[in-house]
C-alpha cells in the first residue's frame, strides 16, 4: 500500500513538471497608410531597425542614435521640440499608432509590439521606440 501511494505521489509530482506550452509572440500589426508629404522613414534616415513605416519629418537633424532590434532611439536637435510634437500628433494616428499620453510636448504611443515615447528638453528632443517592454 505504501509503495502504491509513493508511486502515485511520484507520478503526480512528475505530472506537475511538464513545461508550459510556448506563448505565441505578439504579432506585428500590419498597417498601410499613405506617407506624409513632408515625411521620411527610419530606413531613409539610416536605421536598420524599427517599424518600416514609421515616419518623421523631412530635414530632421539627429545628434545621437541607437539602432538595436528592440530599441531605436533618436536625440534630435531640429526641428524644435514643440514643432516635432505637433507633427507627431498629426501623423502618428494616421500610421496606426495610438497616442496613450500627451502633455507638455511629451507623448507616449503604441502600435502592436512597438511602444514609443517622445520628450522635449531645452534645445533637444528624444524619441524612442521599443519592443522589450510588457504590454
Amino acid at each position: 500500500m505504501r509503495r502504491t501511494a509513493a508511486g502515485l505521489l511520484v507520478l503526480l509530482a512528475l505530472a506537475g513538471c511538464t513545461t508550459p506550452p510556448p506563448q505565441p509572440a505578439t504579432p506585428e500589426v500590419t498597417w498601410t497608410a499613405s506617407a506624409p508629404a513632408d515625411g521620411v522613414t527610419l530606413t531613409r534616415l539610416g536605421f536598420r531597425n524599427g517599424p518600416a513605416d514609421f515616419w518623421l519629418p523631412s530635414g530632421l537633424v539627429i545628434r545621437d542614435r541607437v539602432d538595436l532590434e528592440a530599441n531605436v532611439t533618436l536625440v534630435i536637435t531640429s526641428p524644435g521640440g514643440a514643432e516635432l510634437a505637433a507633427w507627431l500628433r498629426r501623423n502618428l494616428p494616421a500610421a496606426g499608432f495610438e497616442i496613450t499620453a500627451d502633455g507638455q510636448d511629451s507623448l507616449l504611443f503604441r502600435r502592436g509590439q512597438w511602444q514609443g515615447a517622445f520628450t522635449v528638453t531645452e534645445g533637444l528632443s528624444a524619441l524612442s521606440l521599443r519592443t522589450d517592454r510588457e504590454q
